[in-house]
C-alpha cells in the first residue's frame, strides 16, 4: 500500500507540473551580438514545425531572445520586436543640455572619474527596454525562472575567475543584462559581491546547462560558428574567423546538442554592428530552422500562461549608493507603490528617472520572500502584497564628456564639459562647459537641481560668455565679418521626456550684447523651446523644434522658429517631407538672424549665407541603404530669405537646391559626403564627420 500511495503521489505531481517531468525538450540559443537577431527567425521556423520546448537556455543575445520566448512572447511577436527596433539608436549615448542656448548635444566620449563599473557603450537605453519587456514576467513569477511559461536560464560569467554563472532566480531583466555584458563594451553587473559579464567568454552555447535541467533532447542554435571552408583571407575576415573559433572552443567538452541549427549568415556580418534593417538576419534564421529543425514530438503544444499578477504592491525598498538618488527613486515611485499592480505605471516611473540623466540602471522587481499589505498588519496573510525592490545605479559622480567634429565650411569643432554631482538631500549637478569652432566660441558654468515633487524637472541657473562671427558674402566669397559678444546668464526650468524623446526649456536670460561697429546694451527676456531629440543616427528629415524668445532693455528684439518633418518608409526607402520657418524682429542682432545656408538647409550654400529677418524652407529627403550600414541620400529644398515677408511671393524670391551624397555611421559620429547645386548657379562639395553642433 505504501508503494501504491507513493505511485499515486508521483502521478499527481507529474500532472500538476506539465512539461517539468518526463521527456523534456530544450532550446539553447547561443551568443553572437548582432548576428543573434537571427534567433527570432529560428523561433518562428521551429514553431511552424511544431516544436514546443519546455526549457530555454540562452547566452548574451540568445539570453535576450530566449527570455522573451520563455516569458510568454510568441515567436511572431518576438520577430516584430526585433524587426521594428531601432538598433543603432539603442546604443546612442544620453544627450545633455549644454551652453547658453541650452541645446541638446550627444557626447562621443564619456569618462567617469569614479571607480564605478562602466563600459564604452552606455547601456541605459538597453536597461530600460529590458525592464519594459520583462518586468511583468518577473513580477508574476516573483523572480523564479522555473515558474515562467518555459523554464529559463541565462548564462553569464564571473569577471573574477571566468567561471560560468547560471542565473535562474532574481530580476529577470537584470539577469539578461548580465548575460550580454560584453567585457569592456558594457558595464558589468554586480550580483552577490561578484561582477558578471557576457557568458560567451565561458560557454557561448550552453547545452550542458540544458542537460543539467533534465532535458533529454536539445536543439541548439549557433549564429557565430564559422563554416568548415575558409571563405576569405583578408585581415578583417581572418580576425573574425579566429575570434569565432576562440569562442567556439571555449564551450565545455561533452556539450553536443541533439540537433544543431546553423543560420547561413554572411561572414562579413559583424557581431558588433547592429543593422537598421534586421530582416535579412531574421530570414536567415527562419530558413535555417525550416531546413535543419527536423520533426517535433507528437502532440499539440501545451498551454503556457504566466502565473496571475499580484493584486497590489507593497512599499518599495530602494538600494542605491547615493542617498540623494535613493530619495529621488522613492518619490518617482510614490504613486506606484504601495498600490494596485500596474506594470505600465512602473515603466512610467522608470522613464521619469532615466529622463533625469542621473541613472544608468533602474531595476524594479517583486520580492519572493517578504510580503506586506498597504492597509496594515491586521489584514489576512493571503491578502498580503509582495514587496517591491528597486536597484538604482547612479551615473558617475564626476564626469568628463564631449565630442569633436569637422566640416569643410566651419572647420574643426569641439565641445567638452565637466560635471560633478555632490552628495546632497536632493540630486544636484555642478558643471563647466565650453565649445569652439570657426564661427562661435562659448564657455559656461551651471548648476542644476531636481525637485523631488516634479521628477524629471530640473531647476537650472548659469553664467556664460559667447563670441559669434557673422559672415557677409559676395557670391561664394566671404566679403566681411562682424563679431557679436554676449555675456550674461540664465535661470529657469528644463524638462525632458523619453517617449517620444523631447526637451522643454523655459528660462529667463539676461545678457550684455555688443555688436562690433553697431549697437550695444543689456537685454533680458524669456526663452521657450520644445525640441525633439532624435538620435545622431537620423538620416532624413529635420527634428521638431518650436522656439520663441523676446528681449527688452538696451536691445529690444524677438525671434521665433518652427521646424520639423513628416517621416515614413517604403520598403527599404526612408522618406521625409520637411519645413522650416524662422523670423526675427527689427533691431535683432545679426547673430540671431536666420540664414538659408545654416545647417545645410538649402544645398549649395555655405553656413550663414543669405541671412535675413525671415526664412522659409520646404522640401523633401529620400534615402536608401548601401553597404557598411550607409545610405545614399538625395535632398531637394526650396528656400526664401528676405527682410520683408511681402517678398515671399515675388518672382525669383525662392532659391531651389538639390543635393546627392552618402552618409555612414562611424565611431566618430555620422560621416557625410555630398554635392549640392542650386538655382543661383552655385554648387559646392560638403564633407563632415561627427555629431551635429
Amino acid at each position: 500500500m505504501k508503494w501504491f500511495a507513493l505511485l499515486l503521489l508521483g502521478i499527481g505531481c507529474a500532472c500538476a507540473v506539465p512539461g517539468r517531468l518526463g521527456a523534456q525538450d530544450a532550446l539553447v540559443l547561443g551568443g553572437g551580438g548582432a548576428r543573434g537577431l537571427a534567433h527570432a527567425g529560428v523561433l518562428v521556423g521551429l514553431e511552424r514545425l511544431g516544436h514546443d520546448p519546455e526549457i530555454v537556455v540562452g547566452t548574451s543575445m540568445g539570453a535576450i531572445v530566449g527570455a522573451l520566448y520563455a516569458a510568454g512572447y510568441d515567436p511572431d511577436a518576438i520577430w516584430r520586436l526585433i524587426e521594428t527596433e531601432d538598433w543603432p539608436a539603442l546604443f546612442t549615448p544620453d544627450p545633455v543640455l549644454a551652453g547658453p542656448e541650452r541645446q541638446v548635444r550627444y557626447p562621443l566620449f564619456r569618462l567617469g572619474l569614479d571607480e564605478a563599473p562602466e563600459g564604452l557603450i552606455p547601456a541605459w537605453r538597453i536597461n530600460r527596454r529590458l525592464v519594459q519587456l520583462l518586468f511583468d514576467a518577473q513580477a508574476r513569477t516573483r523572480g523564479d525562472f522555473d515558474r515562467l511559461p518555459r523554464q529559463f536560464r541565462a548564462v553569464a560569467a564571473s569577471l573574477r575567475d571566468g567561471r560560468a554563472v547560471v542565473l535562474g532566480t532574481g530580476d529577470l531583466a537584470r539577469a539578461v543584462r548580465a548575460s550580454m555584458a560584453v567585457p569592456g563594451v558594457f558595464a558589468p553587473v554586480e550580483r552577490d559581491e561578484d561582477l558578471l559579464v557576457d557568458g560567451g567568454i565561458r560557454n557561448n552555447l550552453p547545452v550542458s546547462v540544458a542537460r543539467a535541467l533534465g532535458a533529454d533532447r536539445v536543439t541548439a542554435v549557433d549564429v557565430i560558428r564559422p563554416p568548415p571552408e575558409i571563405e576569405e583571407l583578408d585581415p578583417l575576415s581572418t580576425g573574425l574567423r579566429g575570434l569565432r573559433l576562440l569562442i567556439q572552443n571555449a564551450v565545455p567538452p561533452g556539450s553536443a546538442p541533439d540537433r544543431l541549427i546553423l543560420p547561413r549568415i554572411p561572414a562579413e556580418v559583424s557581431e558588433a554592428v547592429f543593422p537598421r534593417n534586421a530582416r535579412p538576419l531574421l530570414d536567415a534564421g527562419l530558413e535555417a530552422a525550416l531546413r535543419e529543425g527536423g520533426p517535433a514530438r507528437a502532440g499539440p503544444p501545451l498551454p503556457r500562461p504566466l502565473p496571475p499578477p499580484p493584486e497590489s504592491i507593497g512599499t518599495p525598498v530602494v538600494r542605491s549608493s547615493d542617498p540623494g538618488l535613493t530619495r529621488l527613486v522613492r518619490h518617482a515611485f510614490h504613486t506606484v507603490a504601495p498600490g494596485g499592480y500596474d506594470p505600465e505605471a512602473v515603466a512610467r516611473a522608470v522613464d521619469r528617472l532615466y529622463a533625469t540623466g542621473l541613472v544608468t540602471g533602474v531595476w524594479p522587481s517583486l520580492d519572493p520572500d517578504t510580503a506586506q499589505d498597504p492597509r496594515g498588519p491586521d489584514v489576512a496573510p493571503q491578502m498580503a502584497a509582495p514587496r517591491m525592490r528597486i536597484q538604482a545605479e547612479a551615473v558617475e559622480r564626476s564626469t568628463v564628456l564631449g565630442a569633436v567634429g569637422y566640416d569643410n565650411d566651419r572647420g574643426g569643432r569641439a565641445w567638452a564639459s565637466f560635471t560633478h554631482r555632490p552628495y546632497v538631500a536632493a540630486p544636484a549637478e555642478l558643471g563647466v562647459a565650453g565649445s569652439v569652432h570657426r564661427l562661435e566660441r562659448w564657455a559656461s558654468v551651471h548648476a542644476r537641481r531636481y525637485p523631488l515633487w516634479a521628477i524629471p524637472l530640473a531647476w537650472s541657473v548659469g553664467a556664460h560668455y559667447r563670441e559669434s562671427v557673422v559672415r557677409r558674402f559676395r557670391g561664394d566669397a566671404v566679403a566681411g565679418e562682424t563679431e557679436v559678444h554676449r555675456a550674461g546668464g540664465w535661470a529657469g526650468a528644463e524638462l525632458r521626456r523619453l517617449d517620444p524623446e523631447a526637451v522643454l526649456v523655459a528660462v529667463i536670460r539676461a545678457e550684455h550684447v555688443d555688436v562690433e561697429g553697431g549697437r550695444a546694451g543689456a537685454a533680458v527676456g524669456p526663452l521657450l523651446r520644445f525640441a525633439a531629440t532624435p538620435p545622431p543616427t537620423r538620416v532624413v528629415g529635420l527634428p521638431l523644434l518650436l522656439e520663441a524668445e523676446a528681449r527688452s532693455g538696451g536691445l529690444d528684439y524677438g525671434r521665433a522658429r518652427a521646424s520639423g518633418s513628416v517621416r515614413g518608409a517604403r520598403g527599404a526607402l526612408l522618406l521625409a517631407a520637411v519645413a522650416d520657418l524662422s523670423v526675427a524682429s527689427n533691431g535683432a542682432p545679426p547673430d540671431v538672424l536666420p540664414a538659408l545656408g545654416d545647417e545645410g538647409l538649402v544645398p549649395g550654400l555655405r553656413w550663414g549665407e543669405r541671412r535675413a529677418r525671415a526664412r522659409a524652407v520646404v522640401g523633401g529627403d529620400i534615402a536608401w541603404p548601401i553597404p557598411f550600414e550607409g545610405f545614399v541620400r538625395v535632398r531637394a529644398r526650396a528656400g526664401f530669405a528676405a527682410d520683408d515677408l511681402d517678398a515671399l511671393g515675388r518672382s525669383g524670391a525662392w532659391t531651389t537646391g538639390v543635393e546627392a551624397g552618402a552618409i555612414w555611421t562611424t565611431p566618430l559620429g555620422p560621416l557625410r559626403a555630398a554635392v549640392g547645386a542650386n538655382t543661383e548657379g552655385r554648387w559646392r562639395f560638403d564633407l563632415s564627420v561627427g555629431p551635429e553642433f
